[in-house]
């Protein structure tokens, strides 16, 4: 695919660096574990439609996805599922008290920098509380604009896909601005096989705009950060694929959604050992959900309306006690209220704090991470014939604890252990909404223990890399949301007692001599997720739904001058959408196959930055067919051309 391309150049070419000069700062950092795996450059060449499709090459990674470009797209790091795992955007997160899910298909990589992943604790200064106390982490990192520039870009291709989008960047002294606009349109009627017929995707198109601006302004040691987002998309749910009479609809659902959000950062060293960061952010969340009967007599009648608002407030401090110690102590503070239509007289509220106190010893080839982390939330509950405190008003809290020591005795040997526990609310929808909720539900708490091997080496042209990466999860009371018959409405349930064993494997061997670089990198992943909750019971000792025990992907890619191609396969083993594992909810295993080809064209008779880009993708290359969510198809073998013009 052509994201890929861009990823592995931007991985194993000598990319020469375009970014802004780095401010420097007289505070000296101790980090501690490097990224799980990281990507930088290329993220902002316009290739990638959107972040799902980045992440999905991690190593320990399972991207839920329902089919086509409207659907639902979440992320599972190492089983410990989607609401474990915390998205942040500059060290902000994506946050969604109603359920929790981010759908990364709503996220675009374009002006990032970096995308970086932690399978368990990220450790650097000036962090907020929030990121301590998720399971795993994504983070997201802007670029600067390091000089005025102007992209155009359109693309499309099978299904109806259209996909325009504008970016401008202007650098005016120590100010530095970014302006986007993407549209993305797409009719979703792919084939898919049903039996001994052939049938069409139905009621899976999508229209979205985006809109972005960022502000990036340099201050005498420090620098402020605002960026200012809104989205707005209309999109039909498919609904899964089920054994009906022909002809008759499979699904008329609807849902339109309307995300806001407004986010920055001031961040300063005040002397030469401390310094301080402050984040905020509100968020305004609409979403109208529709199921439109009189298209599909079956459907439950459903017109509903949900309005989440969102206040975070986060202060940061650090200070450096010497050359070896730093100690870091973050404390954040978040409002979140939904308001609903549904007809059941819920209207929730929560008040969150969460504060972390955090040491980094460093020493030449020892470093140590340790942090103590209190998160507390306070759950009111107003019903219309309760009164405005009910009996579900609750306060949740927990103390999260971690612990990481790294030991590098050679410059190409790395080795880490680390333990640390996680823990996560219910969601307003796990909690409170009838229809995909269970007011019953308790919170989730995880014991996580990892360990870490990574090797790196260079010879002459070449540059070798390995990881070995065995882990242990332990979860109580797991949540665990079960797709029912639409993608909007879910079953909730407690897990007891679940039980993680892994390890990730991931090498590579990268090539760079004179116009020619080449990369290949393989990676496997065995994941043994059992369901310890009630001996005796008929799932006692089974996978987890949608934990396939074995995973693998390779990708190999080649540049020569101005041409470059890829070639990725992903595999995914057996897996089952219950704890159930029989045979009615085996989901198959499948390999995909996925090529790119790019040419750039550079015009210097405009300017020296003039460039064309043009691209030919090919997924799903040999038209395998398969399920990554039961009874949700995804699409056969599809083309995206474009062409990305910048001066």
């Amino acid at each position: 695919m052509l994201w890929l391309c861009l990823i592995c150049s931007g991985l194993c070419q000598q990319v020469p660096d375009t970014l802004s000069a780095a401010r420097v700062s007289s505070v000296r950092d101790i980090p501690l574990l490097r990224p799980a795996e990281e990507i930088r450059g290329g993220l902002d060449s316009g290739q990638i439609i959107h972040l799902a499709e980045a992440v999905s090459r991690f190593t320990g990674i399972q991207v839920k996805d329902y089919g086509g470009l409207g659907g639902l797209k979440t992320i599972n790091v190492r089983s410990l599922g989607s609401e474990h795992v915390g998205v942040f955007i500059d060290g902000i997160q994506i946050d969604n008290a109603q359920n929790m899910q981010v759908d990364l298909g709503r996220l675009s990589v374009e002006s990032l920098s970096s995308l970086a992943l932690y399978n368990n604790q990220k450790s650097v200064r000036l962090q907020t509380a929030k990121e301590y106390v998720t399971g795993a982490s994504l983070h997201l990192t802007s670029s600067e604009p390091s000089a005025d520039r102007t992209r155009l870009r359109l693309r499309g291709g099978s299904f109806g896909t259209v996909n325009p989008a504008l970016q401008w960047e202007k650098r005016i002294g120590d100010l530095s601005v970014r302006a986007s606009a993407e549209y993305l349109a797409s009719k979703g009627d792919y084939n898919y096989p049903w039996f001994d017929t052939t049938l069409v995707r139905e009621n899976g198109d999508i229209r979205s705009m985006r809109l972005e601006s960022q502000l990036f302004g340099a201050l005498k040691r420090g620098e402020w950060r605002l960026r200012l987002y809104g989205y707005n998309s209309e999109r039909g749910f498919p609904g899964p694929v089920i054994r009906r009479a022909s002809g008759f609809p499979f699904s008329a659902e609807r849902q339109a959604d309307r995300d806001l959000f407004v986010q920055g950062a001031w961040i300063y060293d005040w002397t030469s050992r401390y310094s301080s960061a402050i984040r905020f952010k509100y968020a305004n969340n609409y979403t109208h959900y529709a199921t439109h009967p009189e298209k599909n007599p079956m459907a439950i009648p459903y017109d509903l309306h949900y309005l989440q608002q969102s206040a975070y407030l986060s202060l940061a401090q650090s200070f450096t006690v010497s050359d070896y110690l730093a100690v870091d102590l973050s404390s954040d503070l978040q409002g979140n209220t939904l308001d609903s239509d549904s007809g059941q007289g819920v209207a929730p509220s929560r008040l969150g704090i969460c504060t972390a106190l955090a040491a980094r010893f460093n020493l030449e080839r020892f470093r140590i991470a340790a942090h103590l982390a209190y998160m507390g939330a306070y759950d009111s509950y107003a019903d219309a014939h309760a009164g405005p405190w009910s009996k579900e008003d609750a306060w949740r809290d927990a103390w999260i604890p971690a612990a990481s020591l790294c030991w590098t005795p050679f410059e190409w040997l790395e080795m880490d252990v680390s333990a640390k526990r996680s823990y996560r609310l219910p969601s307003f929808n796990d909690l409170y909404y009838s229809l995909m909720g269970n007011s019953a539900l308790e919170p989730e708490s995880a014991l996580q223990t990892a360990a870490d091997l990574f090797l790196r080496t260079s010879r002459g042209s070449w540059t070798l890399e390995a990881r070995l990466s065995p882990y242990y999860n332990r979860v109580s009371d797991k949540i665990v949301a079960i797709p029912t018959s639409s993608q909007f409405r879910w079953t909730m349930l407690n897990i007891g007692l679940a039980d993680i064993a892994g390890i990730d494997l991931k090498g590579s061997a990268s090539y760079a001599s004179g116009p020619i670089s080449s990369c290949f990198s393989i990676r496997y992943s065995f994941q043994r997720a059992l369901d310890h909750s009630t001996p005796g019971s008929v799932s006692y000792g089974n996978q987890l739904p949608y934990i396939p025990m074995h995973s693998a992907s390779a990708d190999f890619s080649v540049s020569w001058r101005k041409w470059t191609f890829v070639w990725n396969s992903q595999f995914s083993g057996e897996k089952w959408s219950r704890s159930a594992n029989t045979a009615d909810y085996h989901i198959d295993p499948w390999t995909i196959s996925d090529a790119a080809l790019t040419r750039d064209f550079h015009i210097s008779r405009i300017s020296e930055q003039a460039c064309i880009k043009i691209s030919l993708r090919l997924a799903n290359l040999f038209d395998r067919h398969y399920q990554i969510v039961q009874g949700y198809p995804m699409p056969g073998r599809s083309f995206l051309m474009g062409v990305d013009f910048s001066f």
